[in-house]
């Protein structure tokens, strides 16, 4: 294989392609499970045709996203395996943008953001913050909001 064969297999084995995402995918990332079909019913009761996907912590987020990227990523800040704040970082370094919901009942807005900025993480797409325990109102209406972009 000469050189030039080399580079372009090694720059295609590094190639991830992403199918576009319809704007009712919606892929939900929260590590209590109780509170995750909730948030779906809710989500599925306010918003009919969204399409709902679910994971438990950051590690299947991120596979589920490069097995199919949804138009929008609502995750939880604080689980176990990988965190929502290690999640946007990948995604970042992967090309990956969504509009995202960032949730936490121990993260501020002012602290997940400082946090954000530290790790050098610069939004390509808009960012909401939803304090836990929120009101399933807030919720609609960020997820409402968000999926308009």
């Amino acid at each position: 294989m000469s050189p030039s064969d080399r580079l372009l297999h090694l720059i295609m084995k590094n190639i991830l392609i992403f199918p576009k995402s319809s704007r009712n995918t919606v892929l939900l990332v929260e590590d209590c499970e109780d509170l995750r079909d909730i948030m779906v019913q809710y989500l599925l009761d306010e918003h009919p045709g969204l399409s709902i996907q679910t994971a438990s912590n950051g590690v299947e987020a991120l596979d589920k996203i490069t097995q199919r990227a949804p138009a929008l990523l609502i995750t939880n800040i604080n689980m176990p395996r990988m965190n929502g704040i290690t999640l946007l970082k990948t995604l970042q370094e992967k090309g990956i943008t969504m509009p995202t919901l960032a949730t936490s009942g121990w993260w501020t807005e002012e602290a997940l953001e400082k946090e954000l900025f530290a790790q050098d993480f610069v939004p390509d797409k808009a960012i909401e913050f939803l304090q836990k325990p929120f009101r399933f109102e807030d919720l609609g209406s960020l997820v409402e909001k968000l999926r308009k972009l």
